[in-house]
């Protein structure tokens, strides 16, 4: 289990399996543990490097983030250790706005974007939604149980810190990538269910695919929420796996 030291603070990471590098980020207060058996799976044809970003999961606790583009900063710390110029990056939920500004802020660095249940900028409903999830956790709730299985016993403090660093100033604005969609050059897969929610709402996938340069667009049918990763893995694994051989085919050829 690597642990790469950022300016003093711990961050850790898994690094899994051989061949071309992906980078996969998980989203909002959760960890690498969120994504169960799908790092495995990557990895029987992949090399996977699985962070968890700073203050949550295993990695360091530290205070709210003075600046929201330390999370982005941190991932290229973290390919810079792992030795990787480029890779194609994989990005959940919040870790979709991560690697979305990852790759306008490091266009090099990535090769390839997939992104599920993406998010391209909170709206009003949405950002009230989330605000009433972080803000008075029930200990005794199921989503408690998995904060607890994410973070360890002082999950607690970890959320308090996600539901501060959310909140700061230019916390929103930075991740808000819907204006910036046609900059980003890698070719991206979209993902996501076809349940509308208004943290994920299906339209932001619309969005995405409509702005971006090179995009292609899976909705699976029939799911309770919003990931594909959550409720239809080995789904999730073929589309990606046949994609970036897409998109290798495309390198190839070039």
């Amino acid at each position: 289990m690597p642990k790469l030291d950022a300016d003093g603070v711990q961050l850790h990471y898994e690094d899994l399996g051989a061949g071309e590098p992906l980078l996969l980020i998980h989203g909002a207060a959760a960890s690498g543990r969120w994504f169960g058996d799908l790092p495995h799976e990557l990895a029987k044809q992949r090399r996977v490097i699985m962070p968890d970003l700073r203050g949550l999961g295993q990695s360091q606790r530290v205070e709210p983030l003075a600046r929201p583009e330390l999370w982005v900063e941190d991932m290229c710390r973290i390919l810079d250790t792992a030795g990787v110029d480029r890779a194609d990056v994989i990005g959940v939920s919040l870790g979709s706005r991560i690697a979305g500004r990852l790759a306008l802020e490091q266009p090099a660095r990535v090769r390839s974007l997939v992104v599920d249940a993406p998010i391209v900028g909170l709206s009003s409903s949405g950002h009230a939604a989330l605000k009433s999830v972080f803000s008075t956790p029930d200990p005794n709730s199921d989503q408690a149980r998995e904060w607890r299985f994410l973070h360890g016993e002082d999950w607690q403090e970890v959320v308090a810190f996600y539901s501060a660093t959310r909140n700061g100033d230019g916390f929103q604005e930075y991740y808000t990538v819907r204006d910036r969609l046609s900059e980003i050059e890698a070719p991206t897969l979209i993902c996501r269910g076809d349940f509308d929610d208004s943290i994920h709402p299906v339209d932001d996938a619309f969005v995405w695919h409509k702005n971006a340069k090179s995009s292609e667009l899976m909705i699976a049918p029939g799911l309770s929420q919003s990931s594909v990763i959550l409720e239809r893995p080995d789904d999730f694994v073929r589309a990606v796996q046949d994609f970036l051989l897409r998109v290798e085919s495309d390198v190839a050829a070039s």
